[in-house]
Parts: C-alpha cells; sequence; structure tokens
C-alpha cells in the first residue's frame, strides 16, 4: 500500500476531518473551510512535515499553528540545542516561533498517531499549548 493511503484511512476513521486528498506531493486533510492539515512525506529519504494550518490567523505568510519537522532550520541556534535535532516540534508563542523535542523520526505510522492525536486535542479546547 502506498503510505498516503494508510494515512488517509486513518485520519478518515477519526472523523475529524471533512475530506482528505492528495495535492502533489502532499496530503491534505480538511477541517473546516480554513483548518487544515498538510502532510508531506518522502519514503524513500523518510523526511517529513506536519502541519495544522489555520488561513484566518493574522500573521503574515506563514499560516501554521504547529507541526513538526526535520528540517534543519539553519540559523536557529535553540534548534542546534534540541536531543532530537533536526526532529522537532514547533508552535507560536507570542507570535514567536518556539521549538521543542519531538518524538517523530519520519516513521509515517507512528507518526501520523501523534498528529491525529495532538490535533484533537487542540480541537476539543486544549489550546493553550499542544503536546509535542
Amino acid at each position: 500500500m502506498i503510505w498516503y493511503q494508510e494515512v488517509i484511512q486513518q485520519l478518515n476513521i477519526t472523523e475529524l476531518f471533512k475530506e482528505c486528498q492528495v495535492i502533489g506531493a502532499k496530503v491534505r486533510a480538511m477541517i473546516s473551510e480554513t483548518m487544515f492539515l498538510d502532510i508531506y512525506y518522502d519514503p524513500t529519504t523518510k523526511s517529513y512535515s506536519y502541519s495544522l494550518v489555520d488561513l484566518e490567523l493574522p500573521y503574515k505568510g506563514d499560516k501554521r499553528i504547529f507541526g513538526w519537522d526535520d528540517y534543519p532550520h539553519e540559523g536557529v541556534e535553540e534548534m542546534k540545542k534540541l536531543k532530537s535535532y533536526p526532529h522537532h516540534f514547533q508552535s507560536r508563542k507570542d507570535d514567536k516561533w518556539t521549538f521543542e523535542e519531538s518524538p517523530m523520526r519520519g516513521n509515517i505510522r507512528q507518526d501520523i498517531e501523534v498528529v491525529i492525536r495532538t490535533i484533537a486535542e487542540y480541537l476539543q479546547g486544549a489550546k493553550t499549548k499542544p503536546t509535542p
């Protein structure tokens, strides 16, 4: 089974998402007209990016609420101190990105469970600080 087919099945089971589709190289799972989960995953390199996006956020350009990825973000010194570097969880705090340890390692089957759980908690009102 191709990775995205299994991921879409898991997302659909949760009933958190109205629609899941493959758009280019990513899976987009719609929560509402303006909020969605974007999942980029490369099964060859295991590189990934899982982001919850809200188009109604007031920030210019980047509309992510939070997410996980393995991009090293050159020049962000606080990230290099993470034991999980380059794997990290990032979220906004007072209009600035904060970086934390991440359990993700590019294993889409395990990672998607954490992503779903965190988004469910966020949507249920745990909008304080998401659990990485």
